[in-house]
């Protein structure tokens, strides 16, 4: 182990002194609430009071602060379907307090006098539809009532209460585009796309990534993993859908799902399709694969079937036995889809144009 110096109050040893530069080269965000930016008012974050926070050589104390569309760096509104990311920064006048920017890039804020050496981001949110609730997080109609006459249109449009992060309380993965659910599980907003890059992503109005696209259950997991995410277990992927409408027969108006739709569609259109967590299109649009698998009981004939195309064999008792599940529905599917829809008749190594994805993601 090193030498650790003592502070020497006669500064006899220029090793020993402490200043703010060398705290700042070795300290992290200490703050007593790990969620130090919450959500207080619509438009509205609230900025804990306390955090100590690093900023190139300079440390700052946070006092408890109100951020709005006021704050942004260019533009004076939020824009809907947008990820926001909160940036400390540092003016380099010592007469000065923090300054907050918010901002749509997710490396430093707009302005020639921003850059990674001067800013730090410290948070984030999304900004979209949300879903209101009373207090317990039960779907309400505006009179308050629980599932009350007309609670399926009680939305609005705002910051994802849900969505807002911290570099202390965040996902393992990038946040963009993801809600915290609970229990240390965060979950994307919107049904995944292609990201370009072999990976996946949560991001609104884009198309959802299906077998039309080679996606079967193997290569969903597969995807999820190089973005640091993994598929939801049945039980997770309940979480994310309560409080979704069911879908409707002959109408659009709860989720994609009427029987006369021909396709799946675009992500985070449809304003009524969200959850009491604020998940979009888990009930309509496409199918979304489930991390759990199950055997047809009635199947009897054990054996090695080559059912994998070159990855192996699977040992089953019928050559069709082995399903994962599936959750919420599809275009066209009606009163079927909903928060507790579940299928059970899919091969997880077959690739169906009706079946998407939604990633989760456990806390940091």
């Amino acid at each position: 182990m090193g030498r650790l110096f003592v502070y020497d109050e006669n500064m006899t040893d220029e090793r020993a002194k402490i200043t703010v530069a060398k705290m700042a080269a070795v300290s992290d965000i200490v703050a007593s609430e790990k969620a130090f930016i919450q959500y207080s008012a619509a438009g509205q974050l609230t900025v804990l009071a306390g955090a100590v926070i690093a900023v190139g050589d300079a440390i700052f104390q946070t006092e408890e602060t109100t951020l709005s569309a006021a704050n942004l760096d260019g533009a004076s509104s939020f824009a809907h379907g947008k990820d926001y990311y909160i940036y400390l920064c540092n003016n380099g006048k010592d007469s000065s307090n923090e300054v907050y920017l918010i901002s749509e890039n997710s490396t430093f804020p707009d302005g020639v006098e921003w850059d990674d050496t001067n800013t730090r981001k410290i948070g984030g949110f999304h900004y979209g539809f949300v879903r209101n609730v009373d207090e317990y997080g039960r779907e309400v109609n505006t009179s308050g009532s629980v599932r009350g006459s007309g609670w399926e249109s009680n939305v609005r449009e705002d910051i994802a209460p849900n969505s807002v992060w911290t570099a202390l309380h965040r996902p393992k993965c990038d946040p963009s585009g993801m809600a915290y659910l609970g229990n240390g599980l965060w979950a994307d907003i919107y049904l995944a796309s292609d990201d370009g890059a072999n990976g996946l992503q949560s991001v609104y109005n884009a198309t959802p990534i299906t077998g039309t696209e080679g996606l079967n259950w193997y290569i969903a997991n597969e995807k999820a993993a190089r973005v640091g995410k993994r598929l939801p277990d049945l039980a997770e992927w309940l979480i994310a859908a309560e409080g979704s409408p069911q879908g409707l027969d002959g109408s659009n108006t709860n989720g994609w799902t009427a029987t006369t739709n021909t396709a799946r569609t675009a992500v985070g259109k449809i304003k009524n399709a969200i959850s009491v967590k604020n998940i979009m299109d888990i009930a309509g649009n496409v199918w979304e694969w489930i991390n759990e698998l199950c055997l047809d009981p009635t199947a009897a004939s054990w054996n090695w079937y080559n059912v994998m195309s070159g990855y192996g064999q699977i040992y089953m008792p019928s050559q069709t036995a082995l399903h994962a599940l599936i959750g919420g529905g599809n275009w066209d599917d009606g009163v079927r889809c909903g928060s507790r829809a579940v299928h059970c008749g899919n091969y997880p190594w077959n690739v169906y144009t009706y079946i998407g994805v939604r990633c989760v993601c456990d806390s940091l």
